[in-house]
This record gives structure tokens, C-alpha cells and sequence, in this order.
């Protein structure tokens, strides 16, 4: 029997009280969610259980029977939301690091096969291909494939299914479920309470850095967990269909206009769309449908290249800010809230005199934004890192923002984001867009996609196969059939 135990941990940032005298216990044989809105603490417990943070009172312990574990972190395997991985190495030397004896023949023998786990995870094909080069479906499994290998005795799944398939998802879970039935601690965190509901035998409910219940067996369902994790004076707001939504229709020169463009890299070909002002648009299609390289090229991410050969991007026609889905792309890790703020930022919107920069302008700044794009934050000058995720993607959004761009272009924007700072977020979006400005989103949730767009264009193999107002949708389910009605073509 394995057992992991917390008793009054408490961790602060400045005056955000993180973790505020959270008590755990977690035995080996199940699998255990952890839920919790934005802002909860979850994912500094998660740094706490990697070892990357320490409690500023209160102590975990690791038992493996009577034994109790030294440096509990050297047995905590962890998948976390953004890949920790090594862009510049292949998947193979991925896999690698941290296991080097075993790799290169020390006698110690491996308790599971590389090549099997690769297998497993459908990815043998992309061993030798460096992970800067691949999706970040690709890279995600990459970072499970990890945890796997590690034999450790806590396995920690933070949002591990964010960019993969409804296939790759039921895979997973498999995996976790038989990780708990060989005698491992297994925890999950995630905003899809949904998954809870399909793997969990026990949930634990965080808010306000403790643990404030417990869902068992058959009382786990997705209206029992909401329930526990929005309190009533912040009730849940959802987010309206795009059919009953005022969004304008499209007045005025588009913002960007494409005739018969292609990627130089083959991954669309022969895209004629116009962006209209006004409007949130949707690009829809599996990995590898060249969706997601749409999104990248309207966001100047990557090259367009016109029916003569001749390369161009989306900057000749209109300002662009792109975000990738990432958020390890997004945030500058080192910097606070408020110059995260301002990093998009130039000239005298910084100073009085360029290339000097006023720190008293760029507070006021700080000050407006934060409370514009609804960041909760100790602070200003608060680490970006002690914010949640939800409250770093409003950060990232706030800062695209306050450019004044024409259009902004996001990959997958509420990934791994709780459903206020979602309903926030979606908002901040329409809003954008209704100033006479437009939204590019690519997304692979319909569900997303009901919520935010006013338009959707489906792409599959390369090419545009179909095209969707919103305003004509009335239903989830019927957006799910005719998307994947376009995509099967």
C-alpha cells in the first residue's frame, strides 16, 4: 500500500494566499480527481509534488507500507499541461533524459519498453523526429510517455488530454486505470468534468487553497462537481450560441482577404476566405486537416504563398496578433503580471522619451488592464507564475489587446481554462470583435465553438470542405453532425 498524505500545507505569494492549510490523503489502487475553479490552488500543489515548489509551513509524506520516502518528488511522475520537453531533441532523446544508464545498457533492466510506450501511444512513427517539429498533440504524448516510463509510485495527470482525440482520450484513461490497479497513486486534474465522471472512483473538491469535499462513487456526476466548485454569489454564467447573439454582420472591407493561398509547406492549398470586421471566426478540423496551419499563417506565424509562388503574410494587409496554444509560447515566465501586461507594447505607451521606459506608466497600464480583462491577481507586480491558467490566458489575451491590433488569432483559447474564466474570456472575444476588429480561433472542441463563433470554416485534408453561420445553429448536437458531415468528406 502506497500512501500520500498532506498535512497543513500552506503556500503565499505576496498577499495571494495559494494553499491555506490544505490537509491530503490519497492511497494507492484508485483514480483521484482533483477539482477546482481557476485560482484554487491546484496548480501549486502540482509544483509542490514535482518538487518545484516548497510549502512555507505544513508537510507531505510519501509511505510505501511501514517505509516512509525521502525527497517524495523523486517519486512523482508528472504530465503536465504545457510539455516540459526538449524541443530541440527527438522524442527518443526525450524519453531519455533522467534514464540515461538504462538507455545505454546499464544493467538495471527497464520495467517498461520506450518503443512499446510508443506504440501504445500511436507516436512510434515520430521517434527520431525532434519535437519542434511536431504538434502539440504530439508533444503532449511525448510528455505521458514520460511519466510512464518513470516506475514511479504518484502519477499525476494535470489536463493531460487538452490536445488529444476522443480515441487518444479513452487510451489514456486505460493507461491510468491500470497504472491504479498495479498499486499507484493516480491523481487527475482537469476542468472537463466530464472525465472525472469517466475514470474517477473519488473526487476531491479545492477551492480557496483547501480541501473543501469529497465526491464518492455514485454521487460523482458532472452536475454534483459543478455544484461544489462554483459558490452561489458567482454562479455559473453561460455562454450564449452564436444564434442568440447580435453579432453584426459584416459591413465594410474585410480585414484580410485570401485568394487561392497555400502553405509553402503543403499543409493547406487553394484558401479564398474573406475575414469580415465584426465577427469571430472559427477554423474546424482534425490534426492534420491544416486547420491549426491556417490559423498560424493568418496569424503571420508562418508564410502564404499565392497562386505565382511569391510568399506573403497576413501583416501586408492588417495588424495581427497571434497567440499560440500554448501558454508556455505566450507568457514571459520571468517577468510580473503587469510587464506581461505591457510586453506588446512600444514606443510611448511605455515612456515619455523612447527607447526609455516610465515604470509608473506602465502601472497605470497594469492597473486599467487587470481590471479590463478581469485578472485575478494579488497585484501588479505578482509573478505571472503565481496566477492560474485561466488568469495567465487573460494576461496573454490582455496584452494582444491593448496593441490596438486589427485581428487577433488564437489557437484553442480556453484550453485547460475552468468555466467562468471560459465565459470571461469569450466575452473579452465578442467584445474585441465588435469594435469593428475580428477574431480568428481555432478550435477543437465544438463545444468551444458554439460558445465564441460567429462563423466556421471547415477544413479537412488541406482544403476549405465547408463553411457555417453561426446564426442558423440552434444546438450543440446539430453543429457536431454538420461539422463532422464536412470533415468525413
Amino acid at each position: 500500500m502506497i500512501r500520500l498524505s498532506g498535512k497543513a500545507i500552506t503556500k503565499r505569494y505576496g498577499a495571494t494566499r495559494a494553499l491555506d492549510g490544505l490537509d491530503l490523503d490519497i492511497a494507492s489502487g484508485e483514480i483521484v480527481g482533483i477539482a477546482g475553479p481557476n485560482g484554487a490552488g491546484k496548480s501549486t500543489l502540482t509544483r509542490m509534488l514535482a518538487g518545484e515548489e516548497t510549502a512555507d509551513s505544513g508537510e507531505i509524506t510519501l509511505t510505501r507500507g511501514d517505509t516512509v520516502v525521502d525527497e517524495v518528488w523523486r517519486r512523482v511522475a508528472v504530465v503536465h499541461q504545457e510539455p516540459h520537453i526538449w524541443p530541440n531533441m527527438t522524442v527518443e532523446q526525450n524519453l531519455a533524459v533522467g534514464r540515461e544508464g538504462r538507455w545505454f545498457g546499464d544493467i538495471t533492466p527497464e520495467p517498461v519498453s520506450a518503443k512499446a510506450v510508443l506504440e501504445r501511444l500511436g507516436i512510434a512513427g515520430f521517434a527520431h523526429h525532434e519535437l519542434a517539429d511536431l504538434s502539440l498533440a504530439v508533444q503532449q504524448r511525448v510528455e505521458i510517455a514520460r511519466a510512464m516510463l518513470s516506475d514511479a509510485d504518484v502519477y499525476l495527470f494535470d489536463e493531460p488530454n487538452s490536445a488529444l482525440t476522443e480515441e487518444e482520450s479513452e487510451a489514456l484513461f486505460a493507461t491510468m486505470a491500470e497504472l491504479a490497479g498495479s498499486g499507484k497513486i493516480v491523481l487527475l486534474i482537469t476542468h472537463r468534468l466530464n472525465d472525472f465522471v469517466r475514470c474517477c472512483q473519488r473526487i476531491l473538491v479545492l477551492r480557496d487553497g483547501r480541501i473543501r469535499c469529497e465526491i464518492r462513487g455514485a454521487e460523482i456526476s458532472e452536475t454534483s462537481i459543478a455544484a461544489q466548485l462554483t459558490p452561489a454569489e458567482t454562479a455559473e454564467r453561460e455562454a450564449l450560441p452564436a444564434s442568440a447573439r447580435t453579432a453584426p454582420k459584416a459591413d465594410g472591407a474585410p480585414l484580410l482577404k485570401l485568394q487561392s493561398c497555400s502553405d509553402r509547406f503543403g499543409a493547406f492549398r487553394d484558401i479564398s476566405l474573406d475575414l469580415a470586421p465584426g465577427r469571430v471566426l472559427a477554423l474546424s478540423g482534425v490534426e492534420g486537416s491544416g486547420a491549426r496551419e491556417l490559423a498560424q499563417a493568418m496569424g503571420a506565424f508562418r508564410p502564404f504563398r499565392d497562386r505565382s509562388g511569391q510568399t506573403f503574410t497576413t501583416l501586408d494587409q492588417a495588424s495581427v496578433a497571434y497567440l499560440a496554444a500554448s501558454r508556455r509560447d505566450t507568457v514571459f515566465r520571468n517577468l510580473s503580471v503587469g510587464d506581461n501586461l505591457a510586453s506588446r507594447l512600444a514606443g510611448r505607451s511605455l515612456g515619455r522619451l523612447p527607447p526609455f521606459i516610465d515604470p509608473a506608466k506602465i502601472d497605470a497600464l497594469a492597473a486599467r488592464a487587470i481590471k479590463r480583462y478581469r485578472v485575478k491577481t494579488g497585484g501588479s507586480h505578482a509573478p505571472i507564475t503565481s496566477l492560474s491558467g485561466g488568469n495567465q490566458q487573460k494576461v496573454v489575451l490582455g496584452a494582444a489587446m491593448e496593441q490596438g491590433t486589427d485581428i487577433i488569432v488564437i489557437e484553442e483559447p480556453t484550453r485547460g481554462v475552468d468555466i467562468s474564466s471560459k465565459a470571461d474570456i469569450y466575452e473579452l472575444l465578442r467584445d474585441f470583435a465588435a469594435q469593428g476588429r475580428a477574431v480568428v480561433v481555432f478550435c477543437t472542441e465544438v463545444q468551444e465553438i458554439f460558445d465564441v463563433a460567429d462563423d466556421v470554416v471547415v477544413l479537412s485534408h488541406g482544403r476549405i470542405v465547408g463553411r457555417v453561420d453561426m446564426a442558423g445553429i440552434a444546438t450543440i448536437p446539430e453543429l457536431a453532425d454538420l461539422l463532422a458531415s464536412y470533415e468525413a468528406v
